[in-house]
């Protein structure tokens, strides 16, 4: 389903949902938990994704959209992983390493990515006092708002739906977010597509109860630890590359109980259905402790 065509009964469907969990959800029918309210991006990689055949269910907090799949509420959960300016989203890193080996554990199904617009939203008129927004579109348009309202005061917001919200409740107040957003708080688009530097990605991870490995290709997300020792890290990594397996993200997480021991959590291409992929995790296992996969996925094609 097109975001811009169907925010609206969406964001109705959203809201049925988001009342609570006491009734099921039809049994022909997916109920799908997404981060944030309706207008937000995830909302719209929900939407495109799982389209009219899901019934999309906001969570205020990531560890919530979490909730919902482990307790049986939703069958996926749609959360962020990584956004090209901002980074890694680590309440999503957390939530996937705190929950493992607990009766709550997710495993990543699927990874979407959208090709995020950001657009200016209000109503038309005099020039706003204040101009909301995530502070991760702020990174992007910052510049671009200092310069051409001077006399904003440029506040942020715990995402863009939230952001958009506020400007509608706000007679002096713009907000940069999703277009899509405008319809749902009754807003203006005023600026349809924001000039930013470079390519602004937001990459999404589907969670589940069960993996759903595919034979080959796609990707496998790594959780293990390491003894604190020199060299320990690369000899870990080299037992990956020795069998040809790439890399694509790594992120380290200290233990809570423990801050000077980490956690390390990465991602590469392949799948632990593939032969050579069980050999370099045969043979990671002799350099790391506590070896196991949170998931082997599909890269499902990017959003524009």
């Amino acid at each position: 389903m097109s975001a811009d065509a169907g925010e609206q009964g969406s964001a109705r469907r959203d809201e049925a949902t988001a009342a609570g969990d006491a009734g099921e959800a039809p049994a022909s029918r997916q109920r799908v938990a997404y981060f944030g309210r309706p207008g937000t991006f995830s909302h719209e990689v929900a939407s495109r994704r799982f389209g009219v055949s899901a019934d999309l269910a906001p969570r205020r907090t990531i560890s919530e959209v979490f909730d919902a799949v482990a307790g049986g509420a939703a069958t996926y959960g749609v959360v962020p992983i990584e956004n090209a300016v901002g980074g890694p989203i680590y309440d999503t890193v957390d939530q996937l390493i705190r929950r493992e080996g607990t009766g709550a554990a997710l495993v990543v199904c699927e990874e979407l990515s959208l090709h995020v617009t950001l657009s200016l939203l209000g109503r038309a008129g005099a020039a706003p006092k204040r101009i909301y927004s995530h502070f991760v579109p702020l990174k992007h348009c910052g510049d671009w708002l200092r310069e051409r309202y001077p006399d904003a005061q440029i506040l942020e917001a715990e995402s863009t739906a939230e952001a958009v919200e506020r400007a509608a409740q706000d007679g002096e107040a713009w907000a940069i977010g999703n277009k899509g957003a405008a319809a749902i708080y009754g807003l203006e688009i005023l600026v349809p597509k924001l000039g930013v530097k470079g390519e602004n990605i937001t990459r999404f991870f589907v969670v589940g109860k069960t993996a759903e490995p595919p034979p080959s290709g796609g990707r496998t997300l790594l959780l293990f630890g390491l003894d604190h020792r020199p060299g320990a890290l690369v000899a870990a990594l080299s037992a990956l590359g020795r069998h040809h397996i790439n890399l694509t993200r790594i992120v380290s997480r200290a233990l809570p109980d423990s801050p000077e021991e980490y956690l390390f959590l990465v991602e590469c291409e392949g799948s632990t259905e593939e032969p050579a992929f069980k050999d370099a995790l045969a043979l990671l296992e002799q350099h790391a402790t506590g070896v196991r996969s949170l998931g082997s996925f599909r890269v499902s094609r990017k959003y524009e």
